[in-house]
């Protein structure tokens, strides 16, 4: 597949999971209600996150490969949460202080959770 073909379906695909996003559907419904194949929306959604994640890795891409990424980059985001070093201690047991559960994700965080951990978390479940 060339670029600008490539391009093409990308921005097709990109404005696609957006709407799924905005349905408040999940993503599995959403693909049945509107016909869309789950196998190509999750294979796209793999392909553009990679693609994103990609180009904020190199920052030296030229400025037409940027150009043609800036749909997708404004779409897909991605945050890194860096959790502190802990070493296992077998007698201490977490209990979480609240669980989030979105589809097969279980999130469990404690009141000690940072302020700036818990709006990234946020963040990716929107995104989601």
């Amino acid at each position: 597949m060339d670029k600008i073909t490539h391009q093409v379906r990308a921005e097709h695909w990109t404005r696609i999971l957006n709407e799924c996003m905005n349905s408040g559907m999940s993503k599995t419904a959403w693909c049945r209600v509107n016909g869309i194949s789950e196998k190509q929306f999750f294979y796209w959604q793999r392909i553009l996150r990679r693609e994103t994640y990609e180009a904020s890795q190199n920052p030296a891409l030229p400025v037409a490969e940027t150009e043609q990424l800036s749909a997708v980059q404004k779409t897909v985001s991605f945050a890194e949460i860096k959790l502190p070093v802990v070493s296992p201690d077998a007698s201490s047991v977490f209990h979480p202080d609240l669980v989030i559960r979105k589809g097969n994700l279980v999130l469990e965080i404690s009141n000690s959770a940072s302020a700036e951990l818990l709006s990234r978390v946020g963040g990716i479940l929107h995104a989601e």
